[in-house]
């Protein structure tokens, strides 16, 4: 008999964060396959931070379950800890044998079948883009912080290493949070849970410092409990930071949105970019030797031009300047 499966997500009001995940879910619904119509578990975890009843009405439309379940309640000012919280409870209520974690800004365009976790894995990931808090071993600025992790979470191997998908940085073990399939007899989701309360104070908010805690975390957690076999990293088209195409090494880059069953990325966060483009545009436009032209890549363009708030009129000037192919070509090769 298969193995069950569930899906969690985190929705919090606000804008561009309920967007993100009717984006995810309707991007799920039209392309997952054979998970098009799994069960899919959405949560507001923290007080004050209320969905809109519209999006409840839509993401029920989708036949997502949507609860507000308060668990943040130690760490209100530091939203990452909504995921190891979250996944802590999911893993005591939900009846699955595998449970999935999915950070609301993904978007999905196949069928994610490694999320089955072949018996001789108890979770499923994929290693962090970029070193940033990273530790390359004894020498690196950053090693102090992870022994002190270590010794937080438990971990007694200290040979655990991972290569960065992106700046192919050779780290100790740092996996990225977005997308995390874990066996729920494992416990990991758990432990992860009481491993950033550990490392954070009650009432903490978001610095700079501890951004990355949560993943740290997560990571420092995977390795107590697990042996390096029973960790499988999902293929690249997991999970790939679109965002970061084009700093990506050839062997890592897919060209096509044919081959990637996931991208993450802020498509409606707004940043403020060197000119005055739209990110989400700029991202999708930018992007070196890849393939515009697909049906998935037509269906994202124009969900966001639908969803996203209208260009103004300087906007629809810079980008039609911006986007003509001799104008991009020069800026592109700037960085």
């Amino acid at each position: 008999m298969p193995e069950s499966i569930a899906f969690v997500m985190c929705t919090e009001g606000g804008g561009q964060l309920e967007q993100e995940s009717l984006l995810m879910v309707k991007s799920f619904r039209e392309f997952a396959g054979s998970f098009q119509y799994a069960q899919i578990y959405s949560f507001q975890v923290r007080e004050g931070n209320d969905v809109s009843q519209e999006t409840i009405d839509k993401l029920t439309a989708m036949d997502v379950k949507h609860q507000k379940v308060v668990l943040n309640t130690k760490y209100p000012n530091y939203p990452l800890a909504n995921k190891p919280l979250l996944c802590a409870y999911a893993e005591q209520v939900i009846d699955a044998d595998i449970l999935v974690f999915l950070d609301s800004d993904l978007v999905f365009f196949s069928e994610p079948q490694e999320f089955r976790l072949h018996p001789d894995y108890d979770v499923g990931i994929r290693p962090e883009h970029h070193k940033m808090i990273g530790s390359k071993g004894a020498a690196d600025p950053n090693e102090n912080y992870w022994m002190w992790l270590y010794g937080i979470a438990g971990v007694k191997a200290l040979d655990r290493f991972v290569t960065t998908t992106v700046d192919q940085q050779r780290i100790r073990a740092f996996w990225n949070s977005g997308v995390v399939a874990v066996r729920r007899k494992s416990g990991i989701f758990t432990a992860w849970k009481n491993t950033i309360e550990q490392l954070l104070p009650e009432g903490a908010g978001i610095t700079k410092e501890n951004w990355y805690y949560e993943q740290s975390a997560l990571s420092a957690t995977i390795c107590a409990l697990t042996s390096p076999e029973r960790v499988f990293n999902f293929t690249v088209g997991y999970n790939y930071p679109i965002h970061s195409h084009n700093a990506m090494p050839l062997t890592e880059r897919l060209g096509s949105f044919e081959e990637i069953v996931c991208i993450h990325d802020h498509l409606f966060r707004p940043r403020k970019e060197r000119y005055r483009e739209r990110t989400w545009l700029k991202t999708l436009k930018w992007l070196n030797s890849f393939n515009f032209s697909t049906p998935k890549y037509q269906w994202l363009c124009n969900y966001l031009h639908e969803h996203n708030p209208k260009p103004t009129f300087v906007q629809q000037t810079f980008e039609a300047v911006m986007f003509s192919p001799v104008v991009k070509q020069i800026l592109m090769s700037r960085g």
